[in-house]
């Protein structure tokens, strides 16, 4: 009993540790009516991105990254309130990257997050 009882306690042990998830670099968020709509977070080891559609608004969000000498790219969380969207990108490491995320308007200029610098992994 007492083995089965270690190796229970070692593979919960183990399951926390794997599925702990690790903290992103660097993370900015947009705010419309005084409280947060979406979050884009970006972790620099990785190249992922996960885009947050924080509020219930009934529109969607997205993220714009861009690359040192590179064209501006989006990032669409369509999913809705309390959804978000993962991606990957395999950039190469070392390069100055910005990040943003903004809310969907369907008409007028969408708002937008300050731009938030990194470094590619």
């Amino acid at each position: 009993m007492y083995r089965v009882g270690l190796a229970a306690v070692a593979t919960g042990l183990l399951s926390v540790v794997a599925i702990a998830p690790a903290s992103a670099t660097g993370q900015t968020s947009v705010y419309t009516g005084g409280r947060e709509a979406g979050r884009v977070n970006y972790w620099s080891s990785t190249d992922d991105f996960r885009v947050s559609d924080t509020k219930c608004d009934g529109h969607t969000v997205h993220a714009e990254y861009q690359r040192a000498g590179a064209s501006k790219r989006k990032l669409v969380n369509s999913g809705g309130c309390g959804t978000y969207a993962d991606y990957n990108r395999s950039f190469t490491g070392g390069q100055s990257i910005k990040y943003r995320i903004c809310v969907d308007y369907s008409a007028g200029i969408d708002p937008c997050s300050a731009w938030k610098w990194d470094t590619t992994g």
